[in-house]
């Protein structure tokens, strides 16, 4: 699913759904599609799909009203308007448990990918833009520019909230993609945005090797920034290693990164498995999900505390012939960038 790169929308309708109000505005008519609703709505679906943030998910057993709506649509697609409604009276529920959540509109929507169905759930928070007014006074135009507050998200923009169903097995690994850009720190807050997840869809949120991959770097990163600035040195040794296993295993044995990058330092073990745990990576092997390494470990940035930055693709910055990192021995290092026959200034 997270490689579609084109859809065709089937069916699809809008639903308003005005937090301030005591019940959603329920439409009894499918939206036409034409060229430009089409457009607009396959581009958002391919955005939201290709979405570094989004996850695969699993609805909950029990009462799950969005799935059953699925379900039904799937099996009778004459049912898509009730089966919509339906939706719609359960995101405005799961939004009016809490002041803070923003108005929208709902947009569910039937489609197909690779010549398999899917429905699309797409929350579009409202936009502030600007529109010309044109008034007639004393025989005179008078133009002026007035915001729009209830704008849609344009093509451009990333959605917040939505959620893509595929046709349901309960013996398949997920049910959906679910992509929820809404990021709190407080943790009360941190509830406010798990609504759309845990109210509204009923479904639980999985960690797929997309995403062990991504977190290792990301973690790995972080913990060495915190816990290594003062040791350049050994924060250079566990880079590599993590560069390394990402770039030429097929997998990563955490519990064996972590022996070979710290030996028999104990406590900086322990740390690091901390760390790795508290930000939701168990300690376990997983495999290395190469599609995303080629994608996004291309280039490297270096930023030294002297104010350099360094710039250029990993493999050039791997060839000793053209690049090398020297330890002093003091605690700093030297970088240095070899055989340059010219360069340029930008």
């Amino acid at each position: 699913m997270r490689n579609t790169d084109a859809v065709i929308i089937k069916k699809a309708i809008v639903h308003i759904l005005d937090r301030n109000a005591d019940a959603p505005i329920l439409t009894d008519f499918e939206q036409e599609v034409q060229e430009d609703i089409h457009e607009f709505l396959e581009k958002h679906i391919i955005k939201s799909l290709q979405d570094e943030e989004n996850k695969k998910a699993k609805f909950r057993g029990g009462l799950s009203i969005v799935k059953d709506a699925c379900l039904e649509i799937f099996r009778d697609e004459e049912q898509f308007v009730k089966c919509s409604q339906e939706i719609a009276n359960q995101l405005f529920k799961a939004m009016k448990s809490n002041n803070n959540i923003s108005s929208a509109d709902l947009v569910v929507c039937l489609y197909t990918a690779s010549d398999k169905n899917y429905i699309g759930i797409l929350k579009l928070d409202y936009k502030k833009s600007f529109i010309h007014e044109i008034e007639y006074v004393d025989d005179k135009f008078k133009i002026s520019i007035v915001p729009q507050m209830i704008s849609l998200p344009g093509m451009s923009q990333r959605l917040q909230k939505c959620a893509f169903v595929k046709e349901i097995n309960e013996d398949d690994e997920y049910d959906l993609i679910v992509l929820d850009n809404q990021v709190y720190g407080k943790d009360e807050d941190a509830e406010i945005a798990r609504f759309f997840v845990n109210n509204f869809l009923n479904c639980n949120v999985l960690i797929d090797n997309r995403d062990k991959t991504k977190l290792f770097k990301k973690v790995t990163e972080k913990w060495t920034r915190k816990n290594l600035k003062e040791d350049i040195e050994k924060a250079q040794e566990v880079r590599e290693e993590a560069i390394a296993s990402l770039k030429n295993c097929a997998e990563i044995d955490l519990e064996k990164f972590t022996q070979n990058v710290f030996g028999n330092d104990v406590e900086m073990q322990q740390n690091f498995i901390q760390h790795l745990d508290q930000e939701g990576l168990k300690l376990e092997a997983f495999d290395i999900d190469k599609s995303w390494v080629e994608k996004k470990m291309k280039k490297r940035i270096m930023k030294t505390d002297t104010g350099i930055e360094i710039k250029g693709e990993y493999e050039d910055l791997e060839d000793k012939m053209k690049f090398e990192i020297v330890r002093n021995g003091d605690g700093t290092i030297n970088i240095i960038i070899k055989n340059v026959r010219s360069f340029q200034e930008r």
